[in-house]
């Protein structure tokens, strides 16, 4: 409630106040107030009475919501009744996933004593009433009611009855003035969908150096591997007592050797035999 006029410099309506708001708490969790007496503290031309049976807002992590509901509402300006109801709701629900909503419900609306009907989001209903404005002549008060009920993809919002005040009358010389006094909320409920959670973003690594390794060259496949032990030649035989690349050399040589003294013993009996043949 917002509510302050003046005329001719002197001060006739002020009144502040909050009657019945809710909003889902934007750090997570509850919030709930019952059996609140609506007062006016400090008003001016202003009067309330009432209780507000429940102000209750809730944000968790999959879903938020608040609801706000006034009885026995009575709300006076200038010396008369303008604003009364038996019960006053608005509702809200904002899940995660999902359609939200917003609701109100007013029960025993009057307005200026005559009953009203609201139909959100719609021009609503307005009413005049005579008034004793000190330095107006010919004072009267309009008030027009209305019913909010929003959503939008993130949010939703809704307000059981929103009263403008305008207060119009006719000044010394018989200028007419209109002044705007304000507005009043009764019963308003916010909330906001709560973020879907998010998946964390994996973080590229850079890989560890690995310890360079010189690689072993692996024979060609087309060229025949060479064992490192292998040697070209036969393998030597030290304690024989010739010299030779292979055993073959050795049977050539004993094989020559026989013959020479074969040769010789044949060529010493040749001898033998002519000189025996000599003496005879």
């Amino acid at each position: 409630m917002d509510l302050s006029a003046s005329v001719l410099g002197v001060p006739v309506i002020t009144a502040n106040a909050t009657i019945g708001s809710a909003t889902a708490p934007p750090g997570g969790g509850t919030d709930t107030t019952t059996g609140l007496a609506v007062t006016i503290p400090g008003a001016v031309g202003v009067t309330a009475s009432g209780t507000v049976l429940e102000v209750s807002a809730t944000r968790g992590p999959t879903a938020s919501s608040a609801n706000s509901d006034i009885a026995e509402l009575a709300l006076g300006i200038l010396g008369i009744p303008v604003v009364a109801a038996d019960l006053i709701t608005a509702e809200v629900n904002c899940p995660q996933s999902g359609a939200l909503t917003a609701d109100t419900n007013v029960v025993g609306l009057t307005l200026f004593g005559a009953p009203a009907v609201l139909v959100p989001n719609t021009p609503g209903v307005t009413a005049s009433a005579a008034v004793v404005v000190p330095g107006l002549t010919e004072a009267s008060l309009t008030v027009t009611l209305t019913a909010v009920e929003e959503t939008t993809a993130d949010t939703a919002a809704a307000v059981a009855v929103l009263a403008t005040v305008q207060l119009t009358g006719s000044v010394a010389g018989g200028q007419v003035i209109d002044i705007p006094v304000g507005t009043v909320i009764l019963a308003e409920a916010n909330c906001e969908r709560p973020l879907a959670p998010t998946s964390p973003t994996a973080t590229p690594t850079q890989p560890s150096a690995s310890p360079t390794v010189t690689p072993t060259e692996s024979p060609s496949p087309t060229q025949p591997t060479q064992s490192p032990t292998a040697s070209p030649y036969p393998t030597r035989h030290p304690h024989l007592p010739v010299t030779g690349d292979s055993g073959s050399s050795l049977w050539w040589t004993l094989g020559l050797g026989t013959g020479m003294v074969t040769l010789g013993t044949g060529a010493v009996l040749a001898v033998r035999r002519s000189r025996r043949m000599t003496g005879a």
